[in-house]
C-alpha cells in the first residue's frame, strides 16, 4: 500500500501537470462540417452560370465559445493525400461559412495544383475537415462526413441538425421518398447560414432564384 508521502507527492504532481495537459485553445476542434451540396442544378456561387462543379459547396459552423481562425483549416474528399482547399477568414461562435467550388479552383490555381475543385462524387463521397498542428508536417483530421448517392441528387443538400447533431437531408427542392437514411426534412439547403430546420414537408415548389432572397 502506498505511504502517506507518496500519496501527497502523486497529488502535487497531478495538480501541475493537468493545467499543462489542459491549455490547449479551446477554439481548436471547434470547427465542424454542417451541409454539403455534391450535385448543383442552381447558380449557388451566383456567378450567373450553373456548373457541376464550380457550384458544389461545403458550409462548416463554428460550435465552440471563441473566434476561430480558419486559415489552420483545410477541406478534402476521399481522392489522395492533398487537401482541395485552404479555408480562410475568422469564424465567430455559432456562425457558418460557405465554401464553394469555385473558391477552391481559385487556390489551386494560386497555387500550381491540379484544378478539380472539390471534387464531390455524385455516387458517394467522402468529406475531411484537416487541420494544421503546430511542429507537425501532418494535417489531423478534425471532422469527417460519408454521405450516400441519394444524397446527391440535383440540390439535394445533406446538413447536420444543431440540436440532435445527426445528418438530414436538406431537400426542399428536391424532395426524398426513399427509405434510406438520412431522410428527408423538407428543408430548403442553407448555405452560409445555420440550419435551423425544422421538418416540414413542402407543398409547392420553389427555385433557388426565388430563395435568394432570403439569403443575399
Amino acid at each position: 500500500m502506498p505511504s502517506r508521502s507518496s500519496l501527497l507527492l502523486s497529488l502535487i504532481v497531478l495538480t501541475f501537470l493537468i493545467p499543462v495537459l489542459g491549455t490547449g485553445d479551446p477554439a481548436m476542434g471547434a470547427l465542424q462540417i454542417s451541409e454539403i451540396l455534391a450535385d448543383p442544378a442552381s447558380d449557388w456561387n451566383g456567378d450567373g452560370e450553373v456548373h457541376y462543379r464550380d457550384d458544389e459547396w461545403i458550409e462548416v459552423i463554428n460550435t465552440g465559445p471563441e473566434n476561430v481562425d480558419l486559415s489552420a483549416y483545410y477541406l478534402r474528399d476521399a481522392l489522395g493525400d492533398e487537401p482541395h482547399y485552404n479555408l480562410s477568414g475568422t469564424l465567430a461562435p455559432g456562425e457558418s461559412a460557405v465554401f464553394y467550388g469555385s473558391d477552391a479552383v481559385v487556390w489551386q490555381q494560386a497555387h500550381g495544383i491540379g484544378v478539380t475543385g472539390f471534387s464531390l462524387n455524385n455516387g458517394g463521397d467522402t468529406v475531411e475537415l484537416l487541420r494544421e498542428e503546430p511542429g507537425s508536417p501532418e494535417l489531423v483530421r478534425v471532422d469527417i462526413y460519408i454521405y450516400l448517392e441519394h444524397e446527391t441528387v440535383d440540390d439535394r443538400a445533406s446538413g447536420r441538425l444543431p440540436v440532435t447533431g445527426e445528418w438530414a437531408l436538406f431537400d426542399g427542392l428536391n424532395p426524398y421518398d426513399g427509405d434510406r437514411p438520412p431522410w428527408s426534412t423538407g428543408c430548403f439547403p442553407t448555405p452560409g447560414v445555420p440550419n435551423d430546420c425544422v421538418p416540414n414537408v413542402p407543398n409547392q415548389s420553389a427555385t433557388w432564384g426565388y430563395l435568394k432572397v432570403d439569403y443575399r
